[in-house]
């Protein structure tokens, strides 16, 4: 009835409603990308910013597969885990560049990364082809209802523009 929700009822919101998409490191990413590129930047999800949030949900979670499906379940990846994931993404990758690309990630040098550092790495670059193909089914629905180019993911645009970390 106020207009926002918070962290705790889109939590609740998830857990009964969907709860395929229940896994708290992608509810937390979907809802901190939602209030950083919101229209009020508090900690609240605006009505305006409820499309924007279930975009999220629904992208997170999908990375959120992707690593849990790449390393297991300890919640972190190795060097060897991220080039399956690399692969399940159909990127083609030379095993040294893959190297470099997870020595960019890993910014500690611990030779671990974390579902946060994964995403931030995946959303910062121009949405790589295998990983556009990988989230995009081939439907444009954006056009049904009135929000062609929200899905800035699945259009191979560079991320850094349109999610905020």
């Amino acid at each position: 009835g106020n207009n926002i929700v918070s962290l705790a009822e889109i939590d609740k919101w998830a857990v009964e409603q969907y709860p395929l998409l229940n896994h708290k490191p992608a509810l937390m990413r979907c809802y901190k990308a939602t209030i950083a590129a919101g229209a009020k930047h508090d900690d609240w999800v605006h009505k305006k910013d409820f499309k924007t949030m279930v975009t999220n949900l629904f992208y997170f979670n999908k990375l959120y597969w992707l690593f849990d499906e790449a390393n297991g379940d300890d919640r972190r990846m190795d060097f060897s885990e991220f080039q399956r994931a690399i692969v399940l993404c159909g990127i083609q990758m030379s095993q040294a560049e893959c190297q470099q690309q997870f020595s960019i990630v890993d910014k500690n040098g611990g030779g671990q990364i974390l579902f946060d550092e994964f995403c931030h790495y995946i959303a910062g670059k121009s949405c790589p082809q295998g990983m556009t193909d990988f989230v995009d089914d081939g439907m444009d629905r954006t056009a049904l209802d009135g929000t062609a180019g929200a899905l800035a993911y699945a259009s191979g645009k560079d991320m850094r523009h349109t999610m905020h970390y």
